[in-house]
């Protein structure tokens, strides 16, 4: 797209009249303009106001998480593993896990640094300059629709665990679930750095993206089975469990994502 960098109207600058680099004379782009021609530069990540912020307040989140419960974090970590030989005693339950505000946080921060990502894979796909909002305007839209997903599969976990499974096993499944998404919400931001401020291409992030969403939702299977299905003949119940509740939501968040983008750049 071509601008002009001075624009002047119905009469000659004397300054410029006197540059031939920077005067070009009347008729030369429309009648009664003069200026000197440019073109935008593509848009960039680390220069863009609204990512900033996002970037910023995901920081800001993270310290608070870590200040605040780095204790129940590191014990939580350290337990992540092992799941409890005694399935008859009642699961240990870490501060973590009954604070819905920490949850909360990482909830948010997971949602932001997800539109982030998406923003950047997005950029190179479809012309958002095209589109009438600003650009926290769009993260906002994308932080908004990673939300939604949260609480909908949220819900759906509860509604579908609740009705196959005891509150025994729901409970010491949760922690493992919370720890899990917590780490997974922590291993995203430095993967949103390396995309903003690093020049991480999005297939490149894609290719890492998915390495950590294989790690996370394969820890998440083993603990499904650990908890749900020990049993050898629970392996097809296990692998219909993770696809409805796990890989299905990915693929239909993913598609609805695509069709807002395409939405805002034909018809906004």
């Amino acid at each position: 797209m071509e601008t002009l960098l001075y624009e002047g109207f119905f009469k000659r600058d004397p300054l410029l009249s006197n540059d031939s680099l920077l005067f070009h004379p009347p008729g030369y782009y429309q009648a009664g303009q003069w200026g000197l021609s440019t073109e935008h530069l593509p848009e960039t990540l680390h220069r863009n106001d609204g990512v900033t912020i996002i970037v910023l307040v995901c920081l800001l989140l993270l310290v608070i998480v870590v200040v605040t419960f780095h204790t129940p974090l590191s014990k939580c970590l350290k337990n992540l593993f092992f799941t409890q030989s005694n399935q008859n005693s009642k699961p240990t339950t870490p501060e973590i896990y009954n604070t819905e505000f920490v949850y909360g946080l990482l909830g948010l921060m997971w949602c932001m640094l997800s539109s982030i990502l998406y923003y950047a894979y997005a950029l190179t796909h479809w012309t958002l300059e095209l589109v009438p909002l600003n650009s926290l305007q769009i993260l906002g839209i994308y932080t908004g629709v990673f939300f939604l997903f949260l609480l909908a599969k949220q819900f759906l976990l509860h509604v579908v665990n609740a009705i196959f499974f005891d509150i025994r096993k729901r409970r010491a499944w949760h922690q493992d679930y919370s720890l899990l998404f917590a780490l997974e919400s922590i291993l995203f931001l430095p993967l949103g750095l390396l995309t903003v401020y690093f020049g991480f291409t999005p297939e490149k992030g894609l290719y890492v993206l998915g390495f950590l969403l294989l790690f996370v939702k394969s820890m998440v299977l083993i603990k499904d089975y650990a908890y749900f299905f020990g049993k050898i003949y629970g392996v097809l119940h296990l692998f219909v469990y993770f696809c409805a509740l796990e890989a299905a939501p990915i693929l239909v968040l993913w598609t609805i994502l695509g069709r807002l983008t395409n939405y805002m750049t034909t018809t906004l």
